[in-house]
């Protein structure tokens, strides 16, 4: 026999599921009528708790899931390592897992982490969020009683504490120092077109060109996937002086598009200006060095974390955070 949950009782009482766990837990914010009224329908259902999710919320297990799209991610590996200082100066465990920018792995994730073995939930979203829907999941997960914290990649199809870049300004900020060189052919390669974060950053990009009297050219903007040929993309906006400039949004793709610019014998930044987001390490050793987005990934990891152990701890009110991270641009030999 299917074992009942807190969802279960809610369809069946016509209470949400916030309220069925609470009368199930005895809570005076619900009257002794409905407490009473949920827990009968609890016991025809033959609903029986989990005492270990119970035990979790009275802080006897102390143990934080933060699910990320790239392992192989400099700047998603700095969030983590920001996570793991602010948790354990508060006594938590982390446990990482990775949906490998695959929606189908996060769904599975999510549906495990409801056995009540996390106190809470950080989140970055895969990049195709929508054919599993996952705000569906995370709803699920919530009623629950797992708090849930949204960082970098977020959905507006669903309801939690957020903490994300400034994406549009990012962009906005980058345009507007390449236009201060003297660039006005700028070229915008996105692989994560189809993402929020992908929209906003387009939106910085074009509104820009904008401010800075320049037209736009579809041409200029280069949407791709992994399987895509983007090397033949690049040097076709090479030839015939198409560009004089160019903004990737990964690393990789930075500093392949970089080395590809040289090997076709073009000057940077005097030729052609080359501009990355996240900033690592290998930005600052590859001649000329890159100019780059700094989006503080241990910063934001650090807040993230400070806010969803807030939301644990009921320091925070009933409305959610939305929390915009600034970002700086670290000015190199590339532009």
């Amino acid at each position: 026999m299917k074992k009942s949950t807190i969802k279960d009782i809610s369809k069946a009482s016509g209470f949400s599921n916030s309220t069925v766990s609470k009368a199930l837990n005895n809570n005076k914010e619900i009257s002794k009528r409905t407490r009473d009224k949920i827990k009968n329908i609890a016991n025809s259902l033959n609903y029986k708790p989990n005492f270990f999710a119970s035990r979790l919320r009275k802080n006897v297990v102390n143990n934080i899931g933060i699910i990320v799209p790239d392992i192989l991610n400099y700047y998603f590996a700095k969030v983590i390592k920001g996570v793991q200082l602010e948790l354990y100066k508060s006594g938590y465990n982390l446990t990482c897992f990775f949906s490998d920018e695959s929606p189908a792995i996060e769904k599975k994730i999510i549906k495990k982490l409801r056995d009540g073995s996390i106190a809470g939930l950080l989140i970055s979203l895969a990049k195709d969020i929508h054919d599993e829907n996952t705000a569906k999941n995370l709803k699920d997960l919530q009623s629950y009683d797992i708090p849930i914290v949204m960082f970098d990649r977020i959905s507006n199809e669903f309801d939690c504490d957020k903490v994300y870049m400034d994406n549009f300004k990012a962009t906005f900020d980058s345009i507007n120092h390449l236009c201060k060189r003297g660039k006005n052919k700028i070229a915008f390669l996105s692989p994560i077109h189809d993402t929020l974060i992908g929209k906003e950053r387009y939106n910085g990009y074009v509104e820009a060109l904008k401010s800075n009297k320049i037209n736009y050219k579809s041409e200029l903007y280069i949407p791709y996937n992994k399987e895509d040929d983007i090397e033949s993309e690049i040097i076709k906006l090479t030839s015939d002086n198409k560009i004089d400039a160019i903004i990737c949004m990964e690393p990789e793709n930075t500093v392949s598009t970089h080395s590809l610019i040289l090997n076709l014998g073009y000057k940077i930044p005097n030729d052609i200006a080359v501009l990355g987001f996240t900033d690592g390490p290998m930005y600052k050793f590859i001649k000329p060095s890159i100019t780059s987005v700094n989006q503080h990934g241990e910063y934001l990891g650090k807040y993230s974390a400070k806010i969803l152990l807030d939301r644990i701890n009921n320091k925070l009110g009933e409305n959610f955070i939305d929390e915009k991270v600034p970002t700086s641009l670290i000015i190199r030999d590339s532009t």
